[in-house]
């Protein structure tokens, strides 16, 4: 009898716990039930990206930004501009909406870096030389040995795209020719939206194997790049810019991510850059 009682005794004790387990899982799930898989996951990825050699910058911010879908209206800006430029020898080309110039003189950029700039700002923020030339700001990335790059500002950001760049050869230390193309003023056509975070597109890409083994992420930033034409605007959108270095060939590689939907843009928006 006394043997019984114990069964019953332990049977009881199992159920009462069994209770109280049930209660405490339905109580706080969270604790019990879930566990957070956002930085495990993230630390995988990592993980896999260092195996794959693939080397990340110090700090990827995981923050969420903003922007804008953007339109612009494709007018010609240039072409009514080469008769005020009376201080280049200079051609308009309406196949690709651009001017190609000469300086008539000899506009010298000596030193390097912050010295070397300041003479190419001179120079192209006279109306003179560049039209809207105030309108652009260098983009040390996307600039190589005698090659100075621009890009084109707006009150909402800067845009990467070939159709608002300004590009300045120098030879010898002189200024020896510049390309300009400008898509005139933008204006948002839907309110503020939040964009994914820079890791969130860094993972898109490795995800979707636009990452190569054996390269490094030298740089990530947000800007405004060229999503499609519809009568007769074009449209722009946040992406967020993700300069890659191959690490043999240290070639670098600028590649661009929708920031809204964290989609790969297609190969024809990527092209590499020679250091």
């Amino acid at each position: 009898m006394d043997h019984r009682r114990i069964e019953w005794l332990f049977l009881i004790v199992f159920v009462l716990i069994d209770i109280y387990l049930a209660f405490e899982i339905l109580r706080s799930p969270v604790n019990l039930g879930s566990v957070d898989t956002s930085d495990t996951s993230t630390s995988s990825i990592k993980m896999e990206m260092r195996a794959d050699g693939i080397d990340l910058p110090a700090k990827i911010s995981e923050n969420q930004a903003s922007g804008y879908y953007m339109a612009i209206k494709n007018r010609d800006y240039l072409s009514g501009k080469i008769s005020d430029l009376t201080k280049v020898n200079a051609t308009y080309s309406k196949s690709d909406n651009s001017i190609t110039a000469t300086p008539k003189l000899s506009y010298l950029v000596t030193g390097k870096g912050k010295a070397a700039i300041k003479a190419l700002n001179t120079f192209k923020n006279d109306p003179h030389n560049v039209p809207y030339g105030k309108q652009y700001v260098y983009e040390p990335s996307m600039s190589g040995s005698g090659i100075y790059t621009f890009v084109q500002k707006s009150e909402y950001g800067k845009i990467y795209d070939s159709s608002a760049q300004l590009v300045i050869t120098v030879k010898d230390k002189v200024i020896d020719s510049y390309m300009l193309t400008y898509i005139g003023p933008v204006s948002p056509v839907r309110e503020l939206q939040s964009t994914i975070s820079p890791w969130h597109a860094i993972k898109a890409m490795y995800l979707d194997r636009e990452l190569a083994n054996n390269s490094r992420i030298v740089r990530v930033k947000l800007a405004y790049s060229k999503l499609t034409v519809v009568r007769g605007s074009t449209i722009f959108l946040p992406t967020w810019l993700v300069w890659v270095e191959n690490k043999t060939t240290k070639n670098t590689s600028l590649k661009r991510v929708n920031a809204f939907t964290s989609q790969v843009l297609p190969a024809s928006s990527t092209y590499s850059l020679e250091k």
